[in-house]
Order: C-alpha cells, then structure tokens, then sequence
C-alpha cells in the first residue's frame, strides 16, 4: 500500500514542479528584492554574508550554474525543495506508524499548502531551514514511536546543515530536551557531541565576521531588541499579535488552518491513545506558535517567522482528517481544493492586473502580494533609453534592496552599488568595495522606484530631494523623469525615477553606525 500511495505522490508532485517551472518562465513575477540580493551574494561566494548564513548563496549558485543567470536558475533549487518537503512528511507519518492514506494526505496537504507552494516558488532562506528541520523532525519520530535513543551524531548533522540557512533550527535542541520528560528514552550524553557537531555551522560565519565587523551578530542582537525604531513614549505591549495570528491563517489557508487548531486539541484530548509520535510532531508546533505568540504581545514579529513549526503539525492533520474525525477527509478536500484555488489566484493576479481582465470589477493593485516582484524587465529597456553604457557606467540605489535589483536587472547585470543617502543600517553591499574605491570620475545612473498612490503624491518633493542630496556627490545631475515599470488596467501603478549623475567625485556620506 505504501508503495502505491508513493507512487500517486510521486506523480502528483512533479505536476506541481513542472506548473511551477512555468509559472516562472511565464507568469511575469520577477525576482522580489531579497531574492535578487541572495542572488548578488552567489556571484561573490563567502563563508557569510551580512544578515545570513550562506547557505542560499551556496543553494543559487548551483542553481545558477545548471540553469544560467536567470530567474529559473535561481528559484530551481526551490523547485527541488517544494518537491522534497512532502516526501519527507510522507516519511515522517510513517514513521509515526500510521496508514498509509494518512501518510499520502497528511503529505498532500502540505504539498498543496501556501507553504507547500510558496516553498516551491521563492529562493529565500526559509527553503532550506525548513527542509533540513522537517528531516530532523522525521527521524526523531521514528526514534520516538519505535522508543529508542536516537543516534545524536546523525542529529547534529541534519541541524548542522539546516544553522547554514538560518539559525532558528538550533530550537531543535530546546526542544529535545523538553521533550525529555514525556520520552525519556530520549536521554543520552552523547547529545553534547550532536550539539558540538551542529555548532559546526557557525564556523563559516564566524570566520566571515571576525573580518567584517561581527555585523551578522550585531544586526541580529538589533533586530531582537526591536530594530532601529524608536519605542513608542507610553506603550508597552507594541506587538502585532491579531496580525500575526492573520499571517499564519494565510500561510497554511484558513480551512486548513482551522483545521490544524482542531487537529491539536483533539490531539491533547486524546493524548493517552493517540502515538507518541503524532504528540511529538504535534508538540512541537504547540511550543513554536505559543512562544512566537507570547513574542507577538511585546513585538512585530514578520508572519514568516514561525513558518518552520508547520510541516510536523501536517502529520497531526492527516491523523484527524483520516483516522480520529469522521468524514475527515471531505474537508481535507475542501482545504486543499481552496488552497489550489486561492494560490492560482495569487499567480495569476500580475496577468490579470496587466492585461486588464474583468476590468468592470478591478482588483486593487495594492492586494497584490507580488506587487515587490512585477515590472523588473522593463528596468534594462529603459536604462538603455536614458542612456545607460554599462561598459562604461555604473547603476546604485540608497537602499540595498533597489542596488540588488539593479544588480540583476541591469544590462549586462554589473554589480550596482549602495549609496546611504539616509543614513540607514548597513547591509552586505557595505561590506563590498564601494563608488569612492572603483567608480570616481565616471558616470552613474540612480534609480528609485515607488508604488501608486505613493508616487503620484511624492513625486515632486522626492524629484528635487533627491536631486539635492546626489549634487553633493556628483558634478552634475540630470533627471530623467519617471517611466512605467507596471501598469494595472490601463494605469501606471509602478515607476522608475531615473537620475543620470555625471563625474562622480568619490565623496560618501558619513558610515552609519546601525546594524
């Protein structure tokens, strides 16, 4: 039976990796700004960069070299990623022991999740944490149901390689030893040499820092203390819990999330009779979201951050949709069938917006998620038509996301570079060589790009702000005005402001000391 249900899944899942290849080779949604800036790191590999670990540096540049410099060769890696997560749920439910259709739905389900697909989609950290997290997660399972000591050697390797895309899944370990006291058959020494094995992963960061400032830990510490903004005067709760309680609603689809809460009461309910394996995988969710929520109180917290508590949680919806709720498996259906829905909704909303389908009835262009993504490869035609020689000029932006894409987007894809016109945090482009080192003299082209409304009622101040601040670094400064990079029935609904800067003079404004 096993074997049959692998198979179906299997099947359904390269479908699902050949829709998302085209979805993007043709659904018109370019690189988002982080993306773009992971994509920069792998053409300059290091042992670390400035906000991350580099693991997805290391990720696209395999990518980049089987697929080319392209946005498929970028996101391929995902594509293999969002192909490997479900199998590995499969593998994790059996290693629960439980049936083999509750493995295939409790696989299918996240397969077919926001987060299944996105997974599939978007060359961010993420992918890979969460994948070496849920094959952590998948052996320790099996150790629990079958109540053995696990082989913690094995242990520190999977999170060792999961602390090269992101940190977070060092909450593994909290989470061993919490666990402890309900399986003690868990307890062993030999958990120090996994946690030593699995420290490894800092190594290549370490050594990247000890040279640049220690700026991933400092950026860290500031972005745990609350980032730069200054706190409220008389608030202390400053969170965003309801909006964080919404992001995790979109993240898994309402029905399936629904679901999910149910599925984890019923859970605790029946915990006397239901495997020690779905408790664990359950439990484990039950702890991320509580603390993320307690967090949420005093804190924003982004709706991504708690994304790698979801794939264990999975193998508990297939339990209750298959095994402990009558009629389960109809809203399973009606989840996965609603997820499809809304996703292929979200796909195709560019399309839509673009060509001006059900115009009578438009949808507002600001409810587009990939309204960060859309418009990008307008940017090469029309540097060309201001003017722009990239063999003889140079492209920069005031923010690190608009230099990434810059960087990508550009002819010829010239690294551009970061000018701090605002004093903001240092980012990795400050740890590159800069304009005043490789760029004096010569001519550069600043670009900024907004969003409707924004735009409309920004333009003129922003036009001679901008212009102001680039005199003091350039002889001349000429602008371009602004061109379309996205239009939504009809209207412009994103531009390019374009500043043609002549004879740089390698003057830079003061370093920001934030992180």
């Amino acid at each position: 039976m096993h074997l049959r249900y692998m198979s179906l899944l299997c099947v359904l899942l390269v479908i699902k990796a050949v829709l998302m290849i085209e979805v993007i080779l043709h659904a018109g949604i370019g690189l988002g700004p982080d993306e773009a800036q992971y994509w920069t790191w792998s053409r300059l590999l290091d042992w670390g960069y400035y906000s991350k670990p580099p693991g997805i540096a290391w990720e696209i540049w395999i990518g980049t070299q089987l697929f080319g410099n392209n946005e498929l060769g970028v996101r391929m890696p995902a594509v293999v990623i969002g192909f490997c997560l479900p199998l590995l749920v499969y593998r994790m439910a059996r290693n629960c022991g439980l049936t083999p259709q509750t493995c295939f739905w409790s696989a299918l389900t996240i397969a077919l999740s926001p987060i299944g697909i996105m997974s599939s989609f978007l060359a961010i950290t993420d992918g890979g944490m969460i994948l070496f997290w849920t094959a952590t997660c998948t052996y320790l399972a099996g150790m629990i149901q079958q109540n053995r000591t696990p082989n913690y050697l094995i242990l520190g390797l999977l999170i060792m390689c999961g602390a090269l895309f992101k940190w977070p899944i060092y909450l593994l370990w909290l989470l061993v030893l919490l666990s402890w006291s309900l399986f003690p058959w868990l307890a062993s020494w030999r958990i120090l040499l996994g946690c030593v094995v699995s420290l490894l992963a800092l190594l290549p960061s370490i050594y990247w820092n000890a040279e640049h400032e220690w700026g991933t830990f400092r950026h860290v510490l500031a972005t745990l203390a609350g980032g730069h903004a200054a706190p409220k005067v008389g608030v202390i709760l400053q969170g965003n819990l309801f909006e964080f309680m919404g992001a995790q609603a979109a993240i898994v689809s309402p029905i399936l999330f629904v679901l999910l809460v149910l599925a984890l009461v019923r859970m605790v309910k029946d915990r006397h009779s239901v495997p020690v394996g779905v408790i664990f995988c359950g439990g484990i969710t039950l702890v991320i979201l509580t603390m993320a929520l307690v967090v949420s109180f005093f804190m924003k917290l982004q709706g991504n951050w708690a994304i790698y508590a979801y794939p264990s949680v999975f193998v508990v919806l297939g339990w209750y949709g298959c095994e402990a709720l009558e009629k389960g498996k109809r809203w399973l259906y009606a989840g996965v069938t609603i997820s499809v829905l809304a996703c292929s909704f979200v796909f195709s909303l560019p399309f839509i917006q673009a060509e001006g389908v059900g115009s009578q009835y438009p949808i507002p262009y600001r409810i587009n998620p990939f309204r960060h993504n859309v418009g990008w490869n307008q940017l090469t035609k029309e540097l060309l038509l201001a003017g722009y020689d990239a063999q003889q000029d140079f492209l920069f932006g005031d923010k690190y996301q608009m230099a990434s894409i810059l960087s990508f987007y550009g002819p010829d894809q010239k690294r551009a570079y970061f000018l701090n016109l605002h004093g903001t945090r240092k980012n990795q482009f400050s740890f590159w060589p800069s304009m005043a080192q490789e760029q004096v003299g010569k001519r550069g082209f600043f670009v900024v790009v907004e969003n409707m409304p924004h735009l409309a009622k920004a333009q003129p101040v922003l036009v001679d702000t901008t212009q102001e601040l680039l005199k003091e670094y350039f002889k001349e400064v000429h602008f371009h005005g602004v061109v379309p990079l996205f239009w939504a029935y009809g209207q412009m609904v994103k531009g390019a402001l374009i500043f043609e800067c002549v004879s740089y003079n390698g003057l830079q404004p003061e370093g920001a000391m934030l992180y």
